[in-house]
């Protein structure tokens, strides 16, 4: 295997000098908390660092009041993986312990968050726009109606947060991942920057190619790249990978462009070129741990971190899930499914191992983040928000490789917030989406939204965490497996992509679902609701893995209907609809019985105290 980065031409000298510039930049990280910040980008000139010196004269100005906001988020990350660890010789090593003892020890875990629409486009929109995907009309990762194509033609393209933000003094900057068919011709050149963003450094075609080396930036305008060398689809290999030292050590002066190495530096060289006296706002969209279609399944682990998380067991057990064994309960599409196969089994183990190697280098990117706001003095005034914008199947029902669906694996992630007011080490029950963030970071940042919003800020939980609401979660789904798998694969390529299972590949197990579900979260129940007349209903605190479904349960009949009037009441809910608490939840068969019979007992005991009154008035 080739571990070091090749020497890029002449010709990209603008894009070499800024990652030249990678090594000692992070060296001067270690002192960060003492010192300014080193090898940062100014904003006027993103390839020019700034000195030491002028980065320690700004690290001891102060502030804007405004707090600063940092949105770091992953790619089809679950929430397993936040948590995950395996052991080494007798240690425990965790996949994320920075994102862990930073964020979420130093401020709130939301232990019920959801995304609502399973899917990366409509997603991250919903989180930009704090809106349903019926609203803000991104219905897919492809055109006409989804991907960049789509989100470009639709308002949410101009009402965002980022125009939203920047209207109220923020500086915004975008870096990573934006939406699928960014820069993918011939629907788009890659060369807009979107309204609304100061500072832009995005990926061209993240979601064609996946490339961990060999990808290209948009920076500010500019195309930059491609950084590393993406290999070939006859190889299925990348054609160099970086030095195993890097991003602090490299090798015969050959730079380090691992991706979500050089995401993370960018990062903090933007937050130290923001001005002091500016508020900024920062979205960090990690491609990590979305999988590349290079060898092995899964994504590509910085070179350092190889094989660190070999033999790590499948998330979730045969009774948890994996591989199910009864699926008569399931809706038609799961109930057709195969078992997974040996060989099914093998590549998503793999698969599952190489994301959570791909989190390392993103949980030390976490560590880089907190540790540049701490040597600017921003750290205490700067919100720092983690989550992922869906989750992914490990074997769970019998899937592997999709997501789009409203099990939990899919859309139950990941959601940690730290800042200012928040008490460290606090958690919320509270049902919580991804709708919300955007009226979240509007609240704490005093500015507004030009379109309806259809989530609630998050604030009140974040400062009373045993405050608690019945509203209720929608979810939704526009799309079916051939929609979502179209731009997962270049073109040219999907032929192959089917067939890399054998080859240690990974493509979506599941056979297409009806077309446009809908679904609602509530309570302890979640409800789903299939166009072909099939519905699932879960009792998820008592069967979080969602083994038996009980919509056929007589007892909970009465349920059932009330969350399918909640569905109805929500299914086209606009602004303030969708934000409604839902009634108290209405009495099972089980218990209206209970009722009845204490009601008559009380009556019989009225009716006798009555009869005893009467016989002592006449024999009294």
């Amino acid at each position: 295997m080739q571990m070091f980065a090749r020497q890029p031409s002449s010709s990209r000298a603008l894009a070499i000098a800024r990652l030249a510039l990678a090594a000692s930049f992070l060296v001067l990280l270690a002192s960060l908390a003492s010192a300014g910040l080193g090898g940062a980008r100014a904003a006027s000139s993103p390839s020019s660092p700034l000195s030491p010196k002028v980065l320690r004269e700004r690290a001891h100005q102060s502030a804007s009041e405004k707090p600063s906001f940092v949105v770091i988020q992953t790619d089809d990350e679950t929430l397993d993986q936040l948590y995950a660890s395996i052991n080494a010789g007798g240690i425990e090593v965790q996949a994320m312990p920075y994102t862990l003892s930073l964020i979420a020890n130093r401020g709130m875990t939301f232990n019920r968050y959801y995304v609502s629409y399973p899917l990366c486009c409509p997603s991250r929109v919903s989180l930009l726009t704090g809106r349903y995907a019926h609203n803000h009309n991104v219905r897919g990762n492809v055109p006409p109606n989804g991907g960049y194509t789509g989100f470009k033609a639709r308002g949410a393209f101009s009402h965002n947060l980022a125009p939203w933000l920047q209207a109220a003094g923020y500086r915004t900057i975008h870096i990573g991942k934006f939406l699928n068919g960014y820069g993918d011709e011939p629907f788009d050149t890659g060369t807009d920057v979107p309204p609304g963003w100061s500072a832009w450094h995005s990926v061209l075609r993240a979601d064609t190619n996946h490339y961990f080396y060999g990808y290209t930036l948009n920076d500010n305008g500019a195309i930059d790249g491609p950084f590393g060398e993406s290999g070939s689809w006859d190889t299925r290999e990348y054609g160099e990978r970086d030095y195993f030292g890097c991003p602090t050590t490299t090798f015969e002066g050959k730079p380090c462009v691992y991706e979500t190495d050089v995401f993370s530096r960018i990062a903090a060289e933007e937050m130290a070129g923001t001005p002091p006296e500016q508020p900024f706002y920062l979205q960090l969209d990690y491609t990590a741990p979305h999988g590349d279609f290079r060898k092995p399944a899964g994504p590509e682990p910085a070179t350092r971190h190889y094989n660190t998380f070999a033999g790590a067991p499948y998330p979730h057990t045969r009774s948890q899930g994996f591989n199910e064994g009864n699926v008569n309960d399931k809706p038609r599409f799961i109930r057709e499914a195969p078992y997974l196969s040996v060989n099914d089994s093998h590549v998503y183990r793999v698969y599952y191992q190489k994301a959570l190697e791909s989190l390392r280098s993103l949980d030390e990117g976490v560590k880089t983040v907190v540790e540049t706001l701490g040597g600017l003095h921003r750290l205490r005034n700067t919100y720092i928000i983690f989550t992922s914008d869906n989750g992914f199947f490990y074997g769970e029902h019998r899937l592997t490789g999709g997501k789009f669906l409203a099990y939990e694996p899919s859309t139950h992630l990941p959601l940690l917030i730290r800042g200012p007011g928040i008490k460290a080490g606090t958690s919320t029950g509270e049902l919580a989406a991804n709708i919300d963030l955007a009226p979240t970071v509007l609240e704490l940042a005093g500015a507004q939204a030009d379109k309806s919003i259809d989530g609630t800020s998050l604030v009140p939980f974040m400062r009373e965490p045993t405050l608690r609401t019945r509203r209720p979660i929608l979810f939704e789904s526009f799309v079916e497996t051939n929609d979502v798998e179209a731009n997962g694969e270049p073109t040219a390529q999907r032929a192959q992509v089917k067939e890399l299972a054998r080859g240690g590949g990974a493509s979506a197990s599941i056979v297409a679902p009806p077309k446009d579900y809908e679904g609602i979260r509530l309570g302890p129940y979640k409800y789903i609701e299939w166009p072909d007349g099939e519905k699932e209903l879960y009792d998820v605190t008592k069967d979080p893995y969602e083994l038996n479904n009980i919509v056929r349960v007589a007892n909970l009949f009465p349920i059932r209907a009330f969350l399918h009037a909640q569905l109805i009441r929500l299914e086209n809910c606009v602004g303030s609809t969708c934000r409604e608490v839902a009634p108290k939840f209405p009495l099972t068969r089980e218990q209206q019985r209970k009722v009845t019979k204490q009601r008559r007992e009380e009556e019989r005991r009225k009716q006798k105290e009555r009869e005893e009154r009467e016989h002592h008035k006449r024999h009294g």
